[in-house]
């Protein structure tokens, strides 16, 4: 089996493949939720203090009012 035939022009060269390729890595980082690299000031901060979402918010609370609601009826069992 013969190679097909490089199609690129006689005046492009290989330092134009090597950045389509940085660009192509860069580009499927991001799309994956890697971005750049962590520094080391932002691993500490993220190590002390963590920030929930709303969504885990509204469970944290649903999941202490059930505890609740759970401790009171059993109260109100004993009494």
């Amino acid at each position: 089996m013969t190679e097909p035939p490089d199609r690129r022009p006689a005046n492009q060269s290989g330092a134009e493949d090597s950045r389509a390729e940085q660009v192509l890595s860069q580009a499927l980082r991001v799309m994956a939720g890697g971005g750049k690299p962590p520094t080391v000031s932002d691993d500490k901060s993220r190590a002390t203090r963590r920030r929930l979402s709303t969504g885990q918010l509204i469970l944290l609370a649903a999941i202490v009012g059930l505890l609740i609601g759970i401790g009171a009826g059993f109260l109100s069992l004993m009494l």
